[in-house]
């Protein structure tokens, strides 16, 4: 048991070093040209915040308990760790309900959705799971448990309170959380998946019988490839936490060989929070794009600039004015040279310039 939670322990650490750094990256292109105006951004930065906290607040659950065995903030922790996860999880259910709305109508649905509608939407959204969880500040309480000499607490624990029905929330979270979301990506997705088969085989009847072709968006090919697979990630990655969970309410069976499941489903509950950002690479071409353009700019950039400013070879700007025209300045660009003359010849001003590379004479 022990070497289980410690794969536990490593993965769910490695699973957060991961997602958030895949998250910041998702974060800063979607901000870029392509995908900065469209709504369909604000969901994606949502999901991304959503699933940083959750992973963030999941490792720092471990470590604490690792390193402070006794500390006070566990009921806070668990009580965001529930908020965001319920926020994550339906941001991908409203994204599958969106994209399934824009496959029916198209031309209806940027009425109804819009930019600033979307972020509403969520920070509303954020606002119903603080409400959803907020009976934690009465139900939770700490637990303090000392040594077997009762001099010292060796650990402590958040946990429900007596009399409260924990197997009746437990459900209803587990149906608030996944039991209902899971059913609506999946009926979406193959509603998705169906009508954009069915436009591909129209555009290609019209190419092969027309001279006039489909004129599809390709923005929202990119962003519904995007959402969908990330919408498919999430069910393949719950669904097994999900059927386990209701196995272990109905038949109460709580073996070790049932407890090792248990903890094979929690880690594999947590790459939705962290393997969107690999959904998007191989689902979208212009993520790609875009990414590779991040990394030209911010890195590469970066690191031959000094580079490149040491072996520019520095020049030298003279200007050279008649005194019987009208004034007007004649730039030279030269390599580095040494004036050592200056003659005044018919009322022009000479400058008189070597150049040092030169081996054959004078340049004036």
């Amino acid at each position: 048991m022990l070497f289980i939670e410690q794969i536990r322990t490593i993965s769910i650490l490695c699973l957060t070093v991961f997602g958030c750094t895949g998250n910041l990256l998702t974060l800063i292109i979607l901000h870029q040209h392509f995908f900065r105006k469209t709504p369909s951004a604000i969901l994606i930065s949502g999901l991304c915040i959503a699933d940083c906290s959750v992973l963030c607040l999941q490792s720092l659950q471990i470590i604490g308990k690792l390193y402070l065995p006794v500390t006070s903030y566990d009921c806070i922790v668990f009580f965001f760790l529930d908020v965001f996860r319920l926020l994550s999880v339906w941001i991908v259910c409203f994204i599958s309900l969106e994209r399934c709305s824009l496959v029916f109508n198209p031309c209806h649905i940027p009425r109804l959705i819009s930019r600033i509608k979307t972020f509403i939407f969520v920070i509303v959204l954020f606002i119903i799971s603080l409400l959803i969880f907020s009976h934690y500040t009465v139900h939770l309480n700490m637990e303090y448990f000392p040594n077997s000499n009762q001099t010292n607490i060796t650990y402590s624990v958040c946990t429900y309170k007596p009399h409260f029905h924990r197997i009746v929330w437990e459900c209803l979270r587990s149906a608030l959380t996944y039991w209902l979301t899971i059913p609506i990506c999946i009926i979406c997705n193959i509603i998705i998946i169906k009508c954009l088969f069915q436009a591909s085989r129209i555009e290609r009847t019209l190419n092969n019988n027309s001279i006039d072709t489909l004129n599809l968006s390709n923005k929202q090919r990119q962003l519904t490839a995007m959402l969908v697979t990330s919408s498919i990630v999430f069910v393949l990655t719950v669904t097994p936490s999900t059927i386990h969970t209701i196995y272990l309410s109905i038949t109460k069976n709580f073996t070790p060989y049932q407890y090792i499941i248990n903890i094979i489903t929690n880690i594999l509950l947590h790459f939705h929070h962290a393997i969107n950002f690999l959904a998007f690479i191989f689902s979208c071409a212009r993520f790609r794009t875009e990414l590779i353009k991040l990394f030209r700019t911010y890195l590469c950039r970066r690191i031959f600039q000094r580079l490149y400013k040491n072996t520019t070879p520095s020049t030298e700007q003279m200007y050279m004015y008649s005194t019987r025209q009208q004034k007007t300045p004649i730039k030279l660009f030269t390599p580095k040279t040494y004036s050592y003359r200056r003659n005044n010849q018919n009322g022009i001003i000479v400058l008189g310039t070597n150049n040092y590379k030169n081996k054959t004479g004078r340049n004036y």
